[in-house]
């Protein structure tokens, strides 16, 4: 089970796939159930303002502002979840 609002949790891009995946659920009532890590957000059928939206939830639910929100055109699910990562991993190194 994902733990939420901790900075200490162990935020790897397996679990924020999965946290990607209800957010998305969450907001948009779109089951991801059968999304894999390289679904790209365009085939999910989210636009790039969608996937801020997601994004801005994600920051809400680990506690952490992203600082750096660097993705590639269309990206895929690993892609926002490394992202994330990186971002998790920097604030932890600060």
């Amino acid at each position: 089970m994902l733990q939420e609002n901790s900075m200490d949790a162990r935020w790897t891009e397996e679990n924020i796939i999965e946290l990607l995946k209800k957010t998305v659920f969450d907001t948009f009532d779109i089951d991801l159930s059968d999304a894999t890590p390289q679904t790209s957000v365009s085939d999910i059928g989210l636009d790039s303002m969608a996937v801020l939206d997601v994004i801005m939830t994600v920051e809400d639910t680990i506690g952490i502002k992203l600082g750096r929100i660097e993705l590639p055109k269309n990206p895929s699910l690993q892609d926002v979840a490394a992202m994330v990562a990186r971002n998790v991993e920097a604030r932890a190194n600060e």
